[in-house]
């Protein structure tokens, strides 16, 4: 008979990076340039064509992953966000890490993404020692 308590230690699936923290965040773009955020603790600044600087609330040791994807695609070509650089274990004037995005054409040129464009990012993050012990060998 199965049983009808709830979890008291739910699955939340497995993980090898102590500490993981995600953060979600949205950017909707107008004309050449971003229009509005959504991602509570993050702050967003439109750096130049094509690039974005996101400050988190602290810095942290390691950038675990980062994920993107469009949410909506309004008109014209799909662009590929990449991290140009990733400073989140050094603080920036307001105290916080940042990485600086830049969505670029295939071609590989910095360019703003439609109006009307939706990107969702996800970073995940991590503020645990232990993880400084998992450097492996490439062999």
């Amino acid at each position: 008979m199965p049983a009808y308590e709830p979890a008291l230690f739910p699955n939340t699936g497995v993980c090898n990076v102590p500490g993981k923290q995600t953060f979600h965040l949205q950017v909707t773009y107008g004309a050449g340039a971003p229009a509005s955020a959504w991602g509570a603790y993050l702050a967003v600044a439109d750096t130049a064509t094509g690039k974005i600087t996101v400050t988190f609330p602290r810095t942290y040791r390691k950038l675990v992953a980062f994920r993107a994807k469009y949410l909506k695609c309004a008109a014209g070509a799909v662009l590929f966000p990449v991290i140009l650089t990733n400073s989140i274990d050094t603080a920036s004037t307001s105290g916080g890490g940042t990485v600086v995005i830049e969505t670029r054409t295939e071609a590989g040129t910095a360019t703003d993404p439609a109006s009307g464009d939706i990107i969702g990012f996800e970073f995940d993050v991590s503020n645990d020692v232990l993880n400084d012990g998992y450097a492996i060998t490439v062999t």
